[in-house]
């Protein structure tokens, strides 16, 4: 009788032990935490001067400390006459890919600024070799090319940046064609690019934008 009563209690503990695995086996487990693709977005104070430049800066800088930059490798050693903002050309990848590289392979940089009362948007364009972009840029309406060529000072370790191209474009030929304008054309067929870190019109203004974000 004790030896029947003992299988009887090892067969119970068996299913009970069967029953436990089943349970750890089937259990769900913690939910998947979603991939973390983009930095959190900071908010500037509006208040502050030049807000919208600060802004765009801000988001530049932090996809850079994000370890995903969104482009300006390369920055004019001194600011642009009238800017007013700064962009990405190539726009992020949220699958958290790199953004680097349009259709033709280039790195590409968007400036707006203003000049004569309008606005005119600046796009500088990195290639590893000569673009047709000047000879696209005139079968376009209201657009016009200021620079194409070498980079003086290309970085050593990123073959894609070697050759450098900026045009404008704007709503009207006439925003092109102000002296402002043309003075902004002078200066970006001109300016010596560098890397960011030695720019310091920018880096002044991503210190500027880090004090005024509200927590």
């Amino acid at each position: 009788m004790a030896r029947r009563k003992g299988l009887v209690s090892a067969v119970a503990l068996a299913i009970a032990a069967g029953s436990t695995a089943i349970w750890v086996w089937h259990r769900p487990g913690a939910p998947e935490k979603p991939a973390v693709v983009a930095p959190e977005p900071k908010m500037i104070d509006p208040s502050v001067p030049e807000y919208k430049l600060l802004d765009s800066v801000l988001y530049v800088d932090e996809w850079r400390a994000f370890g995903n930059p969104v482009g300006f490798t390369y920055l004019p050693k001194s600011r642009p006459p009238g800017l007013v903002s700064i962009g990405p050309g190539n726009p992020p990848d949220l699958s958290g890919g790199s953004h680097r590289g349009t259709g033709n392979g280039a790195l590409i940089d968007a400036y707006d600024a203003k000049a004569g009362g309008s606005r005119v948007s600046g796009i500088v364009e990195f290639s590893a070799r000569p673009t047709s972009t000047c000879d696209d840029v005139r079968e376009m309406t209201h657009a016009v090319c200021v620079r194409s060529g070498k980079l003086a000072n290309p970085s050593p370790t990123d073959p894609d940046v070697r050759y450098v191209t900026v045009y404008f474009t704007a709503d009207n030929d006439a925003a092109l064609t102000s002296a402002e304008a043309k003075k902004l054309g002078r200066f970006w067929a001109e300016v010596d690019m560098v890397p960011a870190g030695e720019a310091a019109w920018f880096t002044d203004a991503v210190t500027r934008a880090r004090a005024a974000v509200v927590e």
